[in-house]
């Protein structure tokens, strides 16, 4: 069969013999809603476990209003999603000066002005401000400690906002459970030193895809972060396997973000029954494969497809390379991927918290990376790089004979495995 996978803004085929293909994982091709926008205005009209977004609206009577939008790593309608919602603000007879954006950006770094006009539509940029975070930012406001001792450390003109809206989307995420809901504000919008201690908690088996349950404390601290804060109002969407907009959830935060999570669970689970010898997965193209530290997400998806001591081969251009430099100082100094699983939680950084993931990975299978990355830098953090499909092909016969069973998963970064067996 020809295979054809997504690879930045353009696409990497190969031929694979039918016989060494267990099957196609993808999330099912549910259509995109007929009617967005009508979808996300009903919404605001109708939320989950909130009054409509007007009413609450008219009841506080906001000085100014705070819409905290996710950054150019996380795909999805948000040009649609943001121009919708501030064009409703609008209707409200709200003036366009009480109305502030503030980018998710965690410890990424800043967005340009070209992306935000790629990610959020011209006519938002245009008419309105949207600012990036900075999470080491002179001006965060400290409010206080959480359970863990954490100190909450948080966007000034977020922790000063008299009516805060999110919008997120909802996928699995590999050490919080999902992404979306929670995240807008820790990572989202947290000094360096929240992030980092929520992060450092990587190192424990909770961390895991998939679990938002009660033993997940990284999860819990960033609900709590979110409850302090004050979210008034919310909007969170399901994708589907183009990237477009399902299905959509609004109003409470907690309530909303469950709900989303239900309706992910039980419309884009991927099932199998077996594991394979090899996976070819591809991130998903452009933005998700744009550094190899959004790449890495991806394997975190998909890794239980593959047997233990398995191959994977990973497309992502990473246009630019790794994209954080803690991850690569960690793993390029790092001798041994043992040396890597021995770091202590208290010293890890950010980004050192996913070289941290990596090294359970490396452990595991042989990963191939098929990338614009210098091959000598892709040896330099522990992954073997090669030129093209079918090289990677060829160490996978080499290795497990001409009969090798194996997964292809065209979009990695939408990805949550479901065991038919277990």
């Amino acid at each position: 069969m020809n295979i054809k996978l997504k690879y930045g803004k353009g696409y990497k085929e190969c031929e694979i013999p039918d016989k060494n293909v267990l099957g196609i994982l993808e999330m099912e091709h549910v259509n995109t809603h007929a009617n967005p926008l009508k979808l996300i205005r009903d919404k605001l009209e109708s939320p989950i476990g909130s009054p409509p977004l007007q009413d609450l609206l008219k009841k506080k009577n906001p000085d100014n209003i705070v819409v905290i939008v996710s950054d150019i790593t996380r795909p999805g309608s948000f040009a649609l999603m943001l121009e919708t919602l501030l064009r409703e603000l609008l209707s409200y007879e709200i003036p366009t000066e009480r109305i502030q954006c503030i980018i998710a950006n965690g410890t990424h770094r800043k967005m340009t002005e070209s992306e935000m006009r790629y990610h959020y539509g011209d006519w938002a940029v245009d008419n309105f401000s949207i600012e990036n975070h900075d999470c080491r930012a002179d001006d965060l406001v400290n409010l206080g400690k959480l359970t863990s001792g954490n100190e909450l450390l948080i966007n000034k003109k977020v922790a000063e906002a008299d009516f805060l809206i999110t919008l997120g989307v909802i996928n699995p995420h590999y050490f919080a459970g999902f992404s979306g809901g929670r995240k807008s504000v820790l990572p989202g919008v947290c000094g360096y030193e929240t992030i980092r201690c929520n992060h450092s908690n990587i190192v424990h088996d909770y961390a895991t895809l998939g679990n938002i349950d009660n033993s997940n404390k990284i999860h819990l601290e960033m609900t709590e972060a979110s409850s302090i804060v004050g979210v008034d109002f919310t909007l969170q969407v399901v994708l589907n396997h183009e990237k477009e907009l399902v299905q959509c959830f609004a109003g409470d935060l907690n309530d909303a973000f469950l709900e989303g999570v239900k309706f992910f669970t039980e419309n884009n689970s991927v099932k199998y029954s077996q594991k394979a010898d090899a996976l070819i997965v591809s991130v998903g193209g452009y933005p998700k494969d744009i550094n190899f530290y959004q790449s890495q997400k991806a394997l975190n998806s998909t890794f239980e497809l593959v047997k233990e001591g398995g191959t994977i081969i990973l497309l992502a251009e990473c246009q630019e390379n790794i994209g954080q430099n803690e991850m690569e100082k960690q793993l390029r100094n790092a001798h041994s991927i043992d040396e890597l699983l021995l770091v202590d939680k208290k010293n890890i950084q950010i980004g050192g918290h996913r070289a941290f993931a990596t090294a359970r990975l490396l452990k595991e299978a042989d990963i191939l990376v098929i990338s614009s990355m210098d091959p000598k830098l892709v040896r330099s953090v522990h992954f073997t790089p090669v030129g093209s499909i079918e090289d990677g092909l060829e160490f996978i016969k080499e290795k497990e004979g001409e009969e090798y069973s194996c997964y292809i998963v065209p979009n990695g970064a939408m990805f949550f495995p479901f065991n038919k067996k277990s």
